[in-house]
């Protein structure tokens, strides 16, 4: 089965005390993750260049249409991305109940197109390491086994459990 992205929902939370809050109008977002690399060789593999790995770092773009309304208190719009991205704000992100993080906004722009709706394109940089639910739910479980000396026979099948319950609850919100 594949996933639609239609039902993959970029959230933000921007610390105006209204909390979590679905980016307004959203067309699209992609989540992009890099990792720096530095070249270097051994004796080992004669003469043939080899790298190390080093820093991690990721990014959200996102882009979509510039609601009427500057100010909604049920949706992230335009106003309050530039809000935030002026302020230099340190926001929280969610897609779904999956993945989150922290990040700040660091591009923002508005397409101005003669008989089209006006949109907007943006990108947040991330704070630290992107988490996912899974591993969250997985390494608390683990925690407290271990705290009650008790031992996983399978991290896999464990993960497995986990995501199956995940995937229904997930599915009984639509």
């Amino acid at each position: 089965m594949f996933i639609d992205g239609a039902y993959r929902v970029l959230y933000l939370d921007i610390k105006d005390g209204n909390g979590f809050l679905p980016v307004g109008c959203l067309e699209s977002h992609s989540f992009n993750e890099n990792t720096e690399t530095i070249d270097s060789t051994t004796r080992d593999n004669a003469g043939w260049n080899s790298v190390r790995l080093t820093n991690q770092s990721y990014s959200i773009s996102f882009n979509g249409l510039v609601l009427e309304n500057d100010i909604s208190f049920t949706k992230q719009t335009y106003y309050s991305l530039k809000t935030v991205k002026r302020n230099r704000t340190l926001i929280d992100w969610k897609v779904d109940d999956e993945d989150y993080g922290s990040g700040y906004i660091i591009d923002l722009s508005d397409e101005n197109g003669i008989d089209e709706n006006v949109s907007f394109s943006s990108e947040l940089i991330g704070q630290g390491e992107p988490l996912m639910y899974i591993d969250y739910i997985y390494n608390n479980y683990y925690d407290r086994v271990i705290a009650d000396s008790g031992s996983i026979e399978s991290e896999k099948c464990l993960k497995n459990y986990i995501d199956s319950i995940l995937w229904v609850h997930t599915m009984t919100q639509f």
